[in-house]
């Protein structure tokens, strides 16, 4: 099967043009820049990938029903030759380097320097740097420098789904958000957390920002707001969700401030009726 050939400007950085397995023509691979296409052996797995030629496992994933594993391509063709070959930084006919960044391991070929380096740790390769990054062996994952002694750690949290978009986070290219409590969101689910008004984490509820300006602001909306005459000395008991400490205080419709840390982000555990609940009214 010919494939078509690179238009590009004599640079080693290019997008690549191709026709993929499917003879759609003119499909634009912008995951990453190489001149290099993927191809995986069928095997006897559970869910035996599908034989065919792409571009990248981006563009394969996005066409088929499963995903493939990089780990398993054990072939690929030069777009610049229609050269197929086994993996390999090089390719053996025209000797074009296949990405400026190549990785063995993972077969990942990368033209666009994004300081790539790979962990054996997280097993795949991340971006950003080595020296930035070290790898959290309960975490499970690599986390800035500045987190190393700071961070809570949460047993193979990137090996969870994000709460919010129920996708992966380990192999995600979306970078992710690393709140206080630990558990990891995509940055654009967070983004969008906190867009739709929602501020406190999916996993735990514990607040994911600082939020000492909007308590500053509710107590102000508490002492403007007197309760009627029979909730004055109403008192309930609550569970403050971060600081998980419990407390009794006295009942207000604006909010129920936590005791011990003075969040609001609590919710009434325990109580008497309310003293408007006509069972108790004589």
């Amino acid at each position: 099967m010919k494939f078509s050939h690179v238009l590009y400007n004599e640079t080693p950085s290019f997008k690549v043009l191709l026709t993929n397995c499917r003879d759609k023509p003119n499909v634009v691979c912008y995951c990453y820049e190489r001149p290099v296409l993927l191809r995986r052996l069928e095997e006897k797995e559970t869910t035996p990938c599908c034989n065919k030629v792409y571009i990248c496992r981006f563009c394969h994933d996005k066409e088929e029903t499963h995903v493939v594993n990089r780990k398993e391509v054990t072939e690929l063709i030069c777009v610049l030759c229609d050269t197929r070959q086994p993996v390999q930084a090089t390719c053996k006919n025209c000797h074009c380097r296949f990405g400026k960044y190549t990785c063995l391991e993972c077969n990942l070929f990368d033209d666009e320097d994004k300081n790539q380096y790979h962990c054996d740790g997280c097993g795949i390769c991340r971006v950003g740097g080595r020296d930035r990054f070290f790898h959290c062996a309960k975490c499970n994952m690599c986390l800035p420098v500045q987190l190393q002694n700071g961070h809570t750690c949460v047993e193979n949290v990137s090996h969870a789904n994000c709460p919010v978009c129920l996708e992966d986070i380990h192999t995600s290219r979306i970078p992710c958000h690393i709140p206080n409590c630990g558990h990891l969101l995509h940055r654009t689910c967070f983004e969008e957390l906190l867009h739709s008004g929602h501020y406190a984490c999916p996993t735990c509820q514990v607040s994911l920002l600082d939020m000492t300006d909007l308590w500053k602001f509710l107590d102000m909306e508490v002492s403007s707001t007197p309760m009627p005459e029979e909730y004055k000395d109403y008192k309930v008991d609550i569970l403050c969700k971060d600081c998980h400490e419990e407390s009794t205080v006295k009942f207000h419709i604006v909010g129920l401030k936590c005791l011990n840390c003075g969040s609001y982000n609590t919710c009434r555990v325990k109580g008497s009726p309310s003293p408007a609940d006509p069972d108790t009214l004589d």
